[in-house]
């Protein structure tokens, strides 16, 4: 049996009835995401594209929906160009969904012009911005949910819709499907990349990482992966805390409401 690969992975995957679509414009972004990233993070966007596809069509409330199949493909390609290594992509102010979501849709609009009009362009910009917000995500439209979707079950794998924590798997995606699309996309150690590149922002942007999950990478792994300013990260980051400054504020301005 051949099976996609990083190479070509427009082959179908025939355990989980699925094909990623090749198009002009998702072979063109593939070929911007593997000059821009690393190995890693291209077959983390492949697995999630092949999970994605899984779970559109066996969810029932994605199913039954018309859904843009190329913009889906076409985000999660690029849903992770804020962990780009070309530097000059990047912000030094912005979470790296953001960043994401930029250099796609400047990508995207000046490969496809015409042809992706203000509404793709404002949902694939969508989908990556809110990729790590399920619980934003879910609740738009539906080619956003998928992908967040899509990428979550890189994540969770077989234990998409169970419980994680307890060791229980889910239903939604078989051994056997994962088995195939993580032998098709390899791993080749991304989680210790994932940790590097979470500690590189909480380093590089920290501002960027006090209000979302990735400042947990700082908080447990310090900025260099290894336990580095580890202590110092963390005041920063205590000191960020959006409650205590809403109700810190909220007291003091009771003095000019008398």
């Amino acid at each position: 049996m051949i099976l996609p690969t990083l190479s070509n992975p427009f082959l179908p995957l025939p355990i989980s009835n699925i094909t990623i679509p090749s198009t002009p414009v998702t072979t063109a972004a593939l070929t911007f995401l593997t000059q821009h990233t690393r190995p890693s993070t291209v077959n983390h966007c492949l697995r999630s594209t092949a999970f994605a596809l899984l779970l559109s069509s066996r969810l029932p409330q994605f199913s039954r929906l018309t859904l843009d199949t190329e913009l889906i493909v076409t985000a999660i390609f690029l849903h992770d160009m804020g962990w780009a290594t070309t530097e000059e992509l990047l912000s030094k102010d912005k979470r790296f969904e953001v960043d994401g979501a930029d250099v796609a849709r400047t990508f995207i609009s000046e490969y496809a012009g015409p042809r992706w009009d203000k509404h793709r362009l404002q949902l694939l910009w969508d989908a990556i911005a809110l990729h790590t917000t399920g619980g934003i995500a879910i609740w738009k439209e539906g080619e956003v949910g998928v992908v967040h979707l899509g990428i979550l079950a890189d994540f969770l794998g077989v234990y998409m819709g169970g419980d994680p924590g307890a060791g229980e798997p889910g239903k939604l995606i078989s051994v056997d499907e994962y088995k195939e699309i993580v032998t098709a996309f390899p791993r080749e150690g991304f989680k210790d990349d994932l940790v590097q590149i979470m500690c590189g922002l909480c380093k590089n942007k920290p501002a960027t990482t006090f209000d979302t999950f990735v400042g947990e990478f700082g908080l447990e792994f310090g900025l260099d992966g290894k336990g580095a300013d580890k202590d110092e990260y963390q005041e920063r980051w205590e000191k960020a805390r959006s409650m205590p400054a809403m109700l810190g504020a909220l007291g003091r301005n009771a003095a000019f409401e008398k």
